[in-house]
């Protein structure tokens, strides 16, 4: 075995104990562990290409119906997961330069002020594995090294998405090439590894496990495991009635997307084929859940920690005439699952409360037992806890018309998730939506950058989305829309308070005491709310601009979290000039790999030679590096 292999797996892991924490204190507390996939839909059945997951974690635990991401993008939702913001207060707003990746996220000096470091001051020991962000790559993989992760063993760009081209940099060091392996394996072999530490100190953890599938490969669908491979030979993507739908259904989308002609013959088989190869590549995650969540079973371990499986944003197939991708404000890009297994989880249930990625920071830091008056909580959080929803006996919370609002929003360009064939890049769009989520009523409104074009969807009578009830709106649906406007015109830019609770805001204008949609529907409060501002554009542009999308309610949100932040104005990134490294003849994954070890893998693995990791080259404002937007 290497020695630089030994370095990072024989050092033992010393309990310590934080100001104002006992090592008795730190013991107690429950551990966490999330695998979070990426690029998972919660609407297209993909959790049944799962048995473990849906047959064992969900019996077990908690599955959230209702959560949804606040960005359809992988950095910008990932951003909002870690730091507990919406997206416009990040700044964080797409994958690429201006709008986002890894370098804004560093220079913003949000990766100095972020989960890892709070629960770190919570006496927890923080590891990381998998994809982290857009942008880490093999110029950035070490200037400066990740903070605020005790280890992290992070995957590279251009290799993050290459199922058969493992290269991953611990804790900012040389990045090592995995030749043999597929990533799947690595990544649950290198799991079990950090987790037989993990349990033998009586510190707490939080480990976060992020394999890639099913995102697409850089040069198409995703790449399974070969073992997996000649599974769900014979699915589908769901013709659901947004499937490719007729002209008089997309005529009522905004923007580029009314114009998308009808998927033809070739490009609806390669619909079912990236959807088949997804359903495969997620067999290959499905074994690391199974294989961590038994390995705790077997060492006693499992009782006091929370496993949750997640992803970062969701994912259409062939819906709304897109082949494939995300960034769109509809429910199969933005509902995404959201399984609890924990102490005080009731087993087997359901809540359809919704929620968001942006609580799942102070969801963390209440089981952790940060002191909120304590100098490391963050003052900033938009989230709330759903620790109180998650361990209720029935699964759910009674009090949900405080809770029924939700904030998406998107900035930039999406790929069609047509490659190598039939990729088209979206032109330059923005949007801000407002989700209504309850039992009685559900809507989705939605104001474009193009025109300020509006959308309004009654999605429990339309789950699909497809009838535009802002079309020639009847007088009720005016009405509506006129709430709805004035729900957006807060969330847009809400911060802390102000989004927890949106209302509060309009309810003080207003001089009112309406609390949800029901209440402010009454007709008392019509010359209230078609008197506020049109939430609007001045222009599509790629990254968010205050000057573009004001007017802000109240006036001093406007400030959009800068004062929690660095400014990042004309940043500049980097890419590398390298050797590609050659990767893995075949397929890897095979059926004797299926529960191969580090060690083994250690074996045939190797450091990247000088080439390989190349020299970094300043991509520049305004136009930057090519890169593709995934």
């Amino acid at each position: 075995m290497a020695r630089w292999y030994q370095t990072w797996v024989v050092l033992p892991l010393l309990a310590f104990a934080t100001p104002g924490t006992s090592a008795l204190q730190n013991a107690q507390k429950a551990n966490l562990v999330v695998i979070m996939s990426d690029d998972q839909d919660a609407r297209l059945g993909s959790l049944e290409a799962q048995p473990y997951v849906k047959n064992t974690l969900m019996a077990e635990g908690l599955s959230l119906t209702n959560h949804f991401a606040t960005v359809a993008q992988c950095c910008p939702s990932r951003t909002s997961y870690f730091r507990g913001q919406a997206a416009h207060n990040t700044n964080l707003t797409h994958v690429v330069a201006p709008g986002g990746g890894w370098e804004k996220f560093v220079q913003s000096g949000i990766e100095s002020n972020y989960l890892p470091h709070w629960l770190k001051a919570a006496g927890y020991r923080t590891e990381y594995m998998g994809k982290i962000m857009n942008g880490y790559n093999l110029a950035t993989y070490n200037s400066p090294k990740p903070s605020g992760w005790d280890y992290a063993d992070l995957l590279l760009n251009p290799y993050t998405y290459e199922g058969n081209n493992v290269v991953m940099s611990q804790n900012g060091e040389r990045p090592i090439f995995y030749n043999g392996y597929h990533q799947s394996d690595v990544l649950r072999a290198k799991a079990l590894s950090r987790l037989s530490e993990l349990a033998q100190a009586d510190q707490p953890f939080y480990l976060q496990i992020a394999p890639t599938a099913p995102h697409a490969g850089r040069d198409g669908p995703p790449v399974p495991c070969a073992r997996h491979m000649w599974s769900f030979n014979d699915a589908k993507a769901p013709r659901i009635p947004n499937f490719n739908p007729p002209d008089e259904i997309q005529l009522q989308k905004p923007h580029w997307l009314k114009e998308l002609p009808l998927l033809n013959a070739s490009q609806v088989d390669f619909v079912d084929w990236s959807y088949r190869s997804r359903l495969q590549a997620l067999r290959g995650v499905d074994e690391i859940v199974e294989d961590v969540v038994e390995y705790l079973r077997s060492v006693d371990k499992l009782q006091n920690t929370y496993v949750i499986y997640t992803t970062d944003n969701g994912f259409h197939a062939g819906n709304h005439r897109q082949i494939g991708g995300k960034g769109l404000p509809y429910a199969e890009d933005t509902n995404i699952p959201m399984i609890i297994r924990g102490p005080g989880v009731p087993a087997g249930a359901k809540s359809s409360v919704p929620s968001t990625h942006v609580d799942m920071a102070p969801t963390y830091l209440e089981i952790a037992g940060l002191d909120k008056t304590s100098a490391s909580y963050p003052p900033f959080l938009d989230g709330r806890s759903l620790l109180q929803e998650w361990t209720s006996s029935c699964g759910s919370d009674k009090n949900t018309k405080n809770k029924e609002i939700l904030n998406v929003e998107f900035w930039g360009t999406i790929s069609n998730g047509g490659g190598p064939d039939f990729e088209i890049t979206s032109p330059v769009y923005a949007y801000k939506t407002l989700r209504i989520v309850s039992e009685k009523s559900a809507w989705l409104f939605s104001r474009w950058c193009s025109g300020n074009a509006t959308e309004l969807y009654n999605t429990i009578d339309d789950p699909y989305e497809i009838t535009n009830l802002a079309i020639n709106p009847t007088v009720e649906n005016q009405r509506l829309i006129s709430r709805l406007n004035g729900l957006l015109l807060v969330t847009k830019s809400c911060n802390q308070e102000s989004c927890r609770n949106p209302w509060q805001v309009l309810q003080k204008d207003a001089n009112a005491e309406f609390a949800n949609l029901e209440d402010a529907m009454d007709a008392k409060y019509d010359h209230f709310f078609e008197s506020l501002p049109s939430v609007g554009f001045q222009a599509c542009m790629m990254y968010q601009s205050t000057a573009n999308e004001g007017p802000y309610y109240p006036p001093e949100s406007i400030a959009l979290g800068a004062q929690y932040r660095n400014k990042t104005d004309n940043y500049v990134s980097h890419n590398a000039n390298f050797t590609i490294t050659p990767g893995n003849t075949g397929r890897m994954g095979t059926a004797a790999q299926r529960h191969v070890t580090l060690d083994t893998i250690m074996k045939s693995a190797r450091n990247l030679t000088d080439a390989e990791i190349g020299t970094p080259v300043n991509c520049l404002p305004p136009n930057y590096c090519p890169s593709k937007g995934d």
